[in-house]
């Protein structure tokens, strides 16, 4: 996440330098995970000390099946709480019977994916001849969804004049979850996944490839899927203590079925048709993420600039960004006075406040550890005033505390982050 994330979160006014601004510091990883946390087990260690940079920790977790970074507590604590289940899912992977059918899977689907973007046509002959005992669905539907499907990809490479293979990347992608879809590779990445009790759109890269290796191995590798299962027996439940952030469509709904069901929501709760389907097509905001969106919002009732705050998350670029403004809203509902609830949500450059029925102005910034920087300093005075609250997760510099309190702050620091 970009240091721009702060640069607007208190304010937009910019006022001259009231004090010397300081760098963004290295500190012990101790200071900047969650209070309590385990940084070091069996085999693997959170090193330390941890470059602070855009105000979040730029942690790497050493495992033994590679290095796997981390930026934030918040993702930190998903990325360790997922070492059994990957340490798991690799002890799988090298047993025979499973390397073999994740080889035979990979000759048989990457051709049949592949057709249903370059030659939607042949998609039924493609997907189903290799798969075809897998696929459940008639072949009238198939042949009608993969068409539009592919017809898409095309109209958008044309409108891009790109070639075939280039341009229009959102149709592509579309397309190929289609495929997978279809196939029975998403279903069977998220079984197994729920097997683990871990988020099947985790966005841990070492994690992503061994359970698509296994997920296409048991559709197209001839592997039972009792049998994959079964390998994992005992797990679910113990390995991933952060699922209480899960909502368990995620293991239970395609993707598409869960973006229909927030659609809806979302139309119900007066945003237009055409802004929820463009929050919902934006990909720094997976099926998990868009739930703990909408879900962050809902606890909030019904506050105005709702409309605003879902075109601020449609534009987000990337994961981090994504978590950033869902955990906003948490530590919104989860500090904000029941008896004086928020009322109206204000997005701004890249971020939330919020005002409550008493007119106090909150903002919450999810970050661990925030310095007097001279973004911060340019933000933080203008509308400040003794009715503004500041809330912070992790910690606050001895400077910056000091200047947000004369600029009109009040400021809670290690405010954690909501469960």
């Amino acid at each position: 996440m970009r240091a721009s994330i702060i640069a607007f979160v208190l304010s937009v006014a910019v006022a001259p330098a009231l004090a010397a601004v300081e760098k963004e510091p290295t500190l012990p990883a101790a200071r900047l995970a969650a209070p309590g946390s385990a940084l070091s087990g069996p085999g693997w260690r959170v090193d330390s000390p941890v470059p602070v940079r855009g105000y979040l920790g730029q942690f790497t977790l050493r495992t033994p099946q590679g290095d796997v970074p981390a930026q934030g507590r918040e993702v930190l604590a998903i990325r360790i709480a997922e070492i059994p289940a990957l340490a798991r899912l690799e002890e799988v992977s090298r047993r025979d019977v499973f390397a073999g059918a994740i080889a035979d899977s990979a000759k048989a689907t990457g051709r049949a994916v592949t057709r249903v973007v370059t030659n939607p046509g042949e998609t039924i002959k493609g997907i189903p001849a290799g798969l075809g005992r897998l696929v459940k669905r008639t072949a009238g539907r198939v042949r009608n969804v993969a068409v539009a499907v592919g017809d898409a990809a095309r109209r958008e490479r044309d409108k891009d004049g790109g070639a075939a293979g280039e341009g229009g990347p959102g149709a592509a992608d579309k397309a190929r979850d289609f495929a997978t879809e279809l196939a029975g590779v998403n279903k069977a990445r998220r079984a197994i996944a729920k097997s683990l009790n871990i988020d099947p759109y985790t966005g841990n890269p070492l994690l992503q490839d061994r359970l698509e290796d296994l997920a296409w191995a048991s559709v197209a590798g001839g592997l039972s899927m009792d049998l994959a299962l079964g390998a994992f027996g005992g797990l679910a439940g113990t390995v991933l203590s952060t699922t209480g952030q899960l909502d368990g469509l995620v293991w239970d709904l395609p993707p598409e079925d869960i973006r229909r069901r927030l659609e809806k929501e979302l139309v119900a709760r007066g945003a237009e048709p055409m802004a929820a389907r463009e929050f919902l097509r934006n990909g720094a905001f997976t099926p998990t993420l868009q739930l703990a969106f909408v879900s962050a919002l809902r606890a909030l009732g019904r506050p105005t600039g709702e409309a605003d705050v879902l075109a601020l998350a449609t534009g987000v670029q990337g994961e981090v960004h994504a978590r950033f403004l869902v955990q906003q809203l948490r530590m919104l509902a989860r500090h904000v006075p029941v008896d004086d609830p928020v009322v109206a949500l204000e997005a701004l450059e890249a971020s939330i406040a919020a005002t409550t029925r008493g007119g106090v102005r909150w903002v919450a910034l999810p970050v661990d550890h925030l310095s007097w920087t001279e973004q911060v300093e340019q933000a933080a005075h203008g509308e400040a005033s003794s009715a503004s609250r500041l809330l912070v997760a992790g910690s606050v510099s001895d400077l910056a505390r000091r200047e947000l309190a004369r600029a009109g702050w009040q400021v809670t620091a290690d405010a954690g982050l909501p469960d």
